[in-house]
């Protein structure tokens, strides 16, 4: 990924609560050959950095688990909030109009070793840990037991337990920090009134603070 140095973000706890509060990755990998894209939900377990995992489970109809390999790396994107910044929210612009428009966005690559696991009770966790994640913060969250037996026994054998083992993190946060301030939070306050982008308003605060992930 071309990711110049103002863009880098190195803070990994900032990273893990992007993946966090936007867990959906996207798998990459190599199958007969061609390039493989899919869409998972992730948990992080435990703090990002090299050994950690994320944990995931896919239908056992799909064939990326067949792909998987301890001898290869394989990578796992991560999508944040993403916005257009309009050239007409620059102060500057009033000044020199030398603005053109960008896109701001934030996004983690994550690399690693991808294993499986067909065992009952190692399907049963990573459920079980996915839905509680899922669920947090519910009046009443939804456990995996509420399914009767017979069933969730029957959905478990139906999926496969993934894992990628973390070997290193490249992550991007475009986010206007390449602009002088008051370009900047012209920016800021520009996405904050913005309603065409669903995610605006988490970039109007990430603009404005330089980091995180923002807050909607």
């Amino acid at each position: 990924m071309y990711n110049p140095k103002h863009f880098e973000q190195d803070d990994l706890g900032v990273v893990s609560e992007l993946i966090a509060h936007f867990p959906l990755g996207v798998l990459v990998t190599t199958q007969n050959g061609a390039l493989e894209a899919d869409h998972i939900p992730f948990l992080l377990e435990g703090d990002l950095a090299a050994g950690a995992k994320l944990i995931g489970h896919v239908a056992k109809s799909n064939p990326v688990w067949q792909a998987a390999s301890t001898d290869a790396e394989w990578m796992v994107i991560f999508q944040g909030p993403s916005a257009y910044i309009s050239p007409n929210w620059y102060p500057s612009k009033q000044v020199h109009h030398e603005v053109v428009p960008t896109y701001n966005y934030a996004v983690a690559h994550i690399y690693g070793k991808l294993s499986v696991s067909h065992d009952a009770q190692t399907k049963l966790e990573v459920v079980d840990q996915l839905t509680a994640s899922m669920e947090a913060g519910r009046t009443a969250p939804w456990q995996v037991l509420d399914a009767p037996a017979g069933y969730l026994d029957k959905m478990l054998e139906a999926i496969v337990a993934i894992e990628l083992s973390v070997t290193r993190v490249q992550a991007k946060w475009k986010i206007s920090q390449n602009r002088e301030d008051r370009d900047r939070l012209g920016a800021a306050k520009g996405l904050a009134n913005e309603t065409s982008s669903p995610t605006a308003a988490y970039m109007a605060r990430m603009v404005e603070a330089k980091t995180g992930i923002g807050r909607p």
